[in-house]
């Protein structure tokens, strides 16, 4: 789900032999050895255990006694994500750690001494116990949250998460609205809110992939969506635990999840902005508008790792994409010294229309400017393996 920390540049190994997702917590000259041994090299180094669960559970993961947080990170692993395949180099691992390596699915130990082809030789009898795909979850998340009030995110993450379905195919879209004391979405699709959340927060460990079904409404057009009953003490309940929790369960049950973040900031929002693998803060061509998203674009970039921006777009375009006083795109990136990634055009006939149906835009009017714009935006975000993997028909829409 999320891009490596490091990429190799060191010679590989003599036998040739390439680890293809790795994600470590070891001493510095081991991780140097590292480098030209994996084809995606993720260091865990300062990321906090459910930073680690949210990014690299269900993936390969190599920690190193005596290294600092080894030990929650096998703990935290295998409480929240037993499915993680584990190494752990170790002379004489203390007992409480082995019980926890024994509640993980598939772990080993390998001595100080263990060379890099020693451990290459661990890592594919686990990958091929575990049939493990990647550094963690294979799906893609991308978080949306606005730079000012009223920007559209609700609307655009609906109409992203469609689009994207229409691409990809029904039933590996996963819209999450985070809007837990007042969210919309579910009232705009005329969805049933069914996340629990006093319970997600009474015991985030306990959620499974089973529980999360038990949560989902599913529409009719082959979206999910989890969100919450309308509760203004929500967000008291929503720790920092029980939302990381909440999107790795549901980054491994689905190929993609979108992510309807408040604009105010949360106990989480810094850690989900900052393991999601895009962060795309929504606004308006208004100077006070433009400001408040430049900061916000400053502030995230400062959370994303290995120096990944976040994407500004700017929603409720009047037709020619300008202002009404001529204040064109071009000038407000110069004047705000950022390149905005997409811009998307306002449609307000369909959009009402739209919501008092209970139906993305999409059903009502597929051919508003709405629909194509956010269209082009999902284009822009897919990797291209992905598009290569998407149904034929998918293709031929994204080529029109």
């Amino acid at each position: 789900m999320f891009e490596p920390v490091r990429k190799p540049e060191a010679n590989a190994p003599p036998s040739g032999r390439i680890i293809p997702a790795l994600a470590v917590l070891v001493r510095p000259e081991l991780m140097e050895d590292l480098q030209g041994a994996c084809a995606e090299l993720s260091d865990l180094t300062g990321l906090s255990s459910s930073e680690i669960v949210l990014r690299h559970g269900g993936g390969l993961v190599l920690v190193e006694q005596g290294v600092t947080g080894y030990d929650q990170v096998i703990l935290t692993l295998a409480v929240e994500r037993p499915g993680t395949a584990v190494i752990v180099i170790s002379d004489q691992l203390p007992g409480h750690m082995v019980r926890a390596l024994m509640k993980l699915e598939a772990s080993d130990i390998v001595p100080t001494t263990a060379g890099i082809e020693e451990i290459i030789d661990v890592a594919e009898q686990l990958r091929e116990t575990r049939s493990i795909q990647g550094s963690g979850a294979t799906s893609k998340c991308w978080a949306l949250r606005g730079a000012v009030g009223g920007a559209g995110v609700s609307t655009l993450s609906i109409e992203s998460a469609f689009s994207l379905a229409r691409k990809v195919g029904p039933g590996k879209v996963c819209l999450v609205d985070l809007n837990l004391a007042d969210g919309m979405t579910t009232s705009f699709l005329e969805a049933v809110p069914k996340l629990d959340l006093h319970a997600l927060a009474a015991a985030p460990e306990r959620l499974d992939q089973r529980l999360l079904a038990a949560w989902c409404w599913e529409h009719e057009d082959g979206v999910s969506l989890i969100a919450a009953p309308r509760n203004p003490d929500a967000d008291m309940l929503a720790t920092e635990a029980a939302i990381l929790r909440l999107l790795d369960v549901a980054c491994s049950a689905f190929e993609y999840v979108i992510v309807d973040m408040p604009r105010h900031m949360m106990p989480w929002t810094k850690s989900v902005l900052g393991a999601v693998d895009e962060a795309i803060i929504v606004s308006e061509l208004t100077v006070p508008s433009l400001h408040a998203a430049a900061d916000m674009c400053r502030e995230t970039d400062a959370l994303r790792p290995d120096g990944a921006k976040s994407k500004l777009v700017l929603n409720r375009m009047f037709p020619k994409k300008r202002f009404r006083a001529e204040f064109a795109v071009d000038k407000a990136e110069q004047a705000i010294e950022r390149e905005i990634h997409t811009t998307i055009t306002s449609d307000w006939d369909a959009a009402r229309t739209a919501v008092n149906l209970g139906k993305p835009i999409a059903d009502v009017k597929p051919k508003s400017p709405l629909v194509a714009d956010v269209a082009a935006f999902v284009d822009k975000l897919l990797p291209e393996d992905a598009i290569e993997a998407m149904p034929q028909a998918g293709k031929k829409r994204r080529a029109k």
